[in-house]
């Protein structure tokens, strides 16, 4: 097999791991910017993908620009940094097939993180100064994620999104993650 049918291969495997495709529209209706919380309930309608357990191996405070994404045990997390202390804001949308609820973790006074009034759709702002802002998140058993991210207002490069432990990118943005039967 030549190098070409390898990659295409390769990324043709990634997008069915990852579940990539389109994102679906939503408007989300913000709440108060409070760490908000719906009950969460264990699923046993199969997993997350293996490709996106684990914090991603080269996030840390300062690191190339963009959004962190992971699963692990205790649910979901994003993350985002960027090296230098300049003012960058990320920006985005997380929808749900089902509910979910958020917590903000090292948010400061001018970032929010808004859950929609159905629980469906997570919208963030994060203004960051290359140190370490974003929230951590469950699903009610939803069967798919869509994210989308920008950064100062321009649709993230898929290479500024780093998936699971490995440090994955998706193919476009924004990105479908679909659970695992």
């Amino acid at each position: 097999m030549n190098r070409r049918h390898r990659i295409a291969g390769f990324l043709m495997g990634l997008s069915v791991v990852l579940g990539l495709g389109g994102a679906p529209a939503g408007v989300a209706a913000s709440t108060d910017g409070a760490s908000v919380a719906t009950p969460s309930v264990a699923c046993t309608d199969g997993h997350w993908p293996s490709s996106v357990q684990g914090r991603p191996m080269l996030f840390k405070a300062g690191a190339r620009g963009g959004d962190y994404i992971w699963h692990d045990s205790t649910g979901w997390h994003v993350r985002v940094t960027h090296p230098g202390h300049g003012r960058v804001v990320f920006t985005g949308k997380i929808v749900a097939s089902a509910p979910l609820d958020a917590t903000p973790v090292k948010l400061e006074k001018s970032d929010s993180v808004t859950l929609s009034a159905d629980k469906m759709t997570i919208t963030y702002r994060l203004v960051n100064y290359g140190h370490i802002d974003g929230f951590d998140f469950k699903t009610s058993c939803a069967s798919r994620l869509t994210f989308g991210g920008r950064m100062n207002g321009v649709r993230l490069a898929t290479w500024r999104i780093r998936i699971g432990h490995h440090d994955r990118h998706p193919l476009e943005n924004p990105f479908v993650i679909r659970r695992i039967s």
